[in-house]
């Protein structure tokens, strides 16, 4: 065998100066976001008033999209606000809940609404099932 054969190409010097292709600098996600269809959600209006007096306070669900251990991506057809509170629902399909106070951080309209929506503090034993849970590896 030659050199060449078993060495790898020359790089050059200043291979990690490489600045990365516009679409993936507006990649914001900290975290892993798998798409999941194994487990339900509904939302819940979260405010003091509607919690302790019960108004209005059903829970409504709605399609995932996608989730990560720091938020969700949800179709409806609400309108809900961007900066509202809410309580989310997580039901896997071994009857499993979590449920996390959340914030919606921004909307997408589509031909239904887009939410994107951050849990307003991680909880490592989501995270943890849903790596546990995860059977197919789809991810964005």
């Amino acid at each position: 065998m030659q050199a060449s054969e078993t060495s790898p190409p020359d790089t050059g010097k200043n291979w990690f100066n490489i600045h990365a292709p516009a679409p993936f600098k507006s990649n914001r996600r900290l975290g892993v976001r798998f798409i999941r269809d194994d487990i339900d959600i509904s939302v819940r209006k979260n405010s003091f008033f509607e919690l302790r007096f019960g108004a209005k306070n059903k829970q409504i669900p709605v399609r995932l999209i996608d989730i990560s251990s720091k938020g969700v991506l949800i179709a409806t057809d609400m309108k809900l606000q961007v900066n509202k509170k809410l309580l989310l629902t997580l039901r896997f399909v071994d009857l499993r809940e979590f449920e996390m106070h959340c914030t919606i951080v921004r909307k997408t309209s589509a031909e239904k609404n887009l939410y994107g929506i951050k849990f307003d503090r991680i909880d490592s034993r989501l995270a943890d099932y849903l790596l546990v849970t995860q059977k197919k590896l789809t991810f964005k």
